[in-house]
């Protein structure tokens, strides 16, 4: 299984898969109902463009620039006895 940027395409392959099974199902109701070909043709397009979407954004969340690689929270911001849960609102006077 390919790996991108250290992440498994679960997500990917879901939304591919989705999209593949609902994209057969309408063209099984085309092939029984030809009456419905031109109302089903925007179907296909919207379907299409949901999945690449979805694929950009996928990709673009595990790219190499990612903001979140390293740990946002900086500790040393606080002492270490110092915490928000020990400060009552007694104590500021």
């Amino acid at each position: 299984m390919a790996v991108i940027y250290g992440r498994r395409p679960r997500q990917l392959i879901i939304v591919w898969g989705f999209s593949m099974l609902l994209i057969l199902g309408i063209w099984w109701l085309e092939t029984q109902a030809p009456a419905l070909h031109e109302l089903v043709l925007p179907f296909y397009w919207i379907i299409a463009a949901v999945a690449v979407y979805l694929t950009w954004r996928w990709l673009r969340a595990r790219s190499t620039k990612d903001r979140r690689g390293a740990d946002r929270r900086r500790a040393d911001r606080r002492d270490e006895n110092e915490s928000p849960r020990n400060e009552s609102p007694d104590s500021s006077s």
